[in-house]
């Protein structure tokens, strides 16, 4: 009975996410026309999309935040990692969008710098993914809570640039109004 619970709960853990993918992409498209006309005529460039400006990092308003994503990432598996990050950085360059990345669980140890990286398929490390997200605007947080029990680190252990989540930080990144929560 066990492993069928445990299917179901996957399953259904998958099904959200790509929910919330889906849900994510029509609000980008119906708040920008013109990009989903591009991207659907396959004439959509980077510098066509890009419209924002960089957004320092939280915590910022709700109302800054409103309409975004945040990615709760709990494993250090490179290949979900990658598409967790390689998603959220999607997100910011191709719409006007807030993203956060939230780091928790075994999710902690992505950003540990003693840890050596391994290089992805795609020819980066999830540490050079991680900073083009940051350097996009997005904002990584860490659970420090995690940080310390799970991994062991204490903040000079983290990579620069990725925030020790606090609840004003993360509370309001994953509570603003409209807020899409993607969970890896």
């Amino acid at each position: 009975m066990k492993p069928n619970l445990e299917k179901f709960a996957r399953l259904l853990t998958a099904a959200l996410a790509v929910y919330g993918a889906v849900a994510l992409a029509f609000q980008a498209f119906a708040a920008r026309p013109a990009l989903a006309d591009a991207l659907l005529a396959g004439t959509a460039t980077r510098t066509a999309v890009v419209t924002r400006t960089p957004v320092p990092p939280t915590p910022r308003p709700a109302a800054d935040l409103a309409n975004g994503l945040f990615v709760n990432l709990a494993t250090d598996d490179l290949d979900t990692a990658a598409m967790a990050i390689g998603f959220a950085t999607k997100i910011v360059t191709g719409t006007d969008k807030p993203a956060t990345i939230f780091l928790n669980v075994d999710g902690v140890r992505l950003v540990d710098i003693n840890i050596p990286q391994a290089t992805h398929s795609n020819g980066k490390t999830v540490h050079q993914m991680l900073q083009m997200f940051m350097d996009e605007g997005g904002v990584v947080l860490v659970c420090p809570t995690c940080m310390v029990n799970v991994g062991g680190m204490v903040k000079t252990d983290i990579l620069p640039g990725v925030i020790v989540g606090t609840p004003e930080y993360t509370w309001t990144a994953m509570f603003a109004e409209g807020v899409t929560v993607l969970s890896y």
